[in-house]
């Protein structure tokens, strides 16, 4: 990474604090970081684009090819700009879309070895049995926010207001645990990191 390209995504990442965008947090982004320096994954596949922020982060980690999806054409018009000035516009193609209605024509017919989970919360179990048909063996899944305002570690009572999230989140990390086929490392720093090794 130069360190022009560093100095964008560093804008990048305190405006999209200061005007309370939805981007990795800080604990995810070091994971993934070394997630891709470990393993260099050549083919992603990424569910909510939001701004581009972690997308960016990781073409410019790996020599890699970017499947993504985001249903905000606004969204991907900032994320296209972003992934423009860093010079990865070649590495990722952007899909619009709600990913319940295109994930599967996005996947057809390509195999994954990384997959990056962070959009919808209650969400994230029915991603992840939809993308594991499409995940090499030895492939890594890595889902953001997984312990959700620290609610969901335990199982107290949650807010009303956070309960759905709450339980389907709880739900998604005992289905993990429970497989005989996946790998969990659960990073609990922040909001909480997912890190899923496929068997």
């Amino acid at each position: 990474m130069t360190p022009r390209q560093e100095e964008i995504l560093l804008d990048i990442h305190d405006l999209a604090r200061e005007q309370f965008v939805m981007i990795l947090s800080d604990e995810c982004e070091k994971v993934l970081k070394d997630v891709f320096q470990k393993y260099r994954p050549q083919r992603v596949l990424e569910i909510g684009t939001a701004i581009g922020y972690s997308s960016s982060i990781m073409a410019l980690s790996s020599d890699c090819k970017i499947d993504t999806i985001e249903k905000d054409e606004e969204r991907i018009s900032t994320a296209k700009e972003l992934w423009r000035r860093l010079g990865v516009d070649d590495k990722i193609k952007v899909y619009h879309g709600d990913s319940d209605e295109i994930l599967s024509d996005v996947m057809a017919g390509k195999i994954y070895d990384f997959v990056f989970i962070d959009a919808a919360k209650s969400a994230y179990k029915r991603q992840l049995q939809s993308v594991l048909p499409y995940v090499k063996k030895g492939g890594m899944i890595m889902c953001d926010d997984v312990l959700y305002l620290g609610l969901v570690k335990g199982d107290s009572y949650p807010p009303h207001k956070h309960r759905t999230i709450v339980r389907n989140m709880r739900e998604f990390l005992a289905y993990v645990d429970s497989s005989n086929k996946l790998e969990l490392t659960l990073v609990e720093e922040g909001n909480g990191v997912a890190v899923i090794k496929v068997l």
